[in-house]
């Protein structure tokens, strides 16, 4: 194929470096790889939006909560935006936090797998937690968040009573790690081909939530040209002579 510009949505979204000034880079894919991938790539004008969203939130057993919000969007005109923004309430109500004395041990090989992984593991009573991934493709701008907080100015902190989260540049990708002062540990990261959610339960009566979205906008195919003429169109531009 003389042209090999093809945007790969699955490739795009598990491959997003973090640098705003190099977000949405086009990525040249080869034959090869294009004769697995019939069916899952769009031609590149058919992109108007690409989106990811995470948030990671961690409420402990004295009603103390800490947490952090990212949103990524990139527009058809490959313009990146990334904003940042965090949650939490230190107040207790008169309640003490209750010591972790639980241990997480082992899961190691979790960081190392390719691809998704997905884990709660829990060294209390009566907690909650939720990992949630979904992803949204839609002929549609009406439906993608507002961003909402400030702009990225690179690695950041937040802390209160409740704990510390922490938004980096880490591995080819970005990370939001919670630490919940002795109540256990949460984090996501999502770049490198990986997509990491992550939650170690120490105490008891937590809740805990990681969650995060991909959303793709497509524009619609000219309503003057059916199917079969947006193929033949496609073909006669593999060679420029013509048919």
């Amino acid at each position: 194929m003389n042209r090999k510009h093809w945007w790969v949505v699955g490739v795009i979204s598990l491959s997003l470096p973090v640098n705003a000034a190099s977000l949405f880079q086009p990525v040249e894919i080869s034959d090869a790889e294009l004769s697995q991938l019939r069916g899952r790539y769009v031609l590149p004008d058919r992109v108007i939006h690409f989106g990811v969203t995470m948030s990671t939130f961690w409420q402990n057993n004295a009603g103390q909560s800490i947490g952090a919000n990212v949103t990524l969007q990139v527009s058809g005109q490959a313009q990146p935006s990334l904003h940042v923004s965090y949650v939490g309430q230190a107040e207790s109500g008169g309640n003490a936090v209750v010591p972790g004395v639980g241990q997480v041990l082992g899961g190691n090989g979790l960081a190392q797998v390719q691809g998704i992984s997905q884990s709660v593991r829990s060294a209390g009573d009566y907690n909650d937690a939720l990992n949630d991934l979904s992803i949204s493709i839609s002929n549609t701008m009406e439906s993608l968040p507002t961003p909402e907080g400030q702009a990225w100015s690179g690695n950041t902190q937040y802390s209160n009573e409740a704990g510390s989260v922490q938004i980096t540049n880490q591995a080819g990708g970005l990370r939001l790690a919670l630490d919940a002062n002795g109540q256990g540990l949460a984090q996501q990261h999502i770049g490198g081909g990986n997509v990491l959610q992550q939650a170690n339960i120490n105490s008891s009566l937590n809740s805990v939530r990681n969650l995060a979205a991909l959303n793709i906008a497509l524009r619609d195919r000219p309503l003057n040209m059916d199917l079969a003429n947006c193929t033949w169109e496609q073909l006669r531009a593999l060679r420029p002579a013509g048919y």
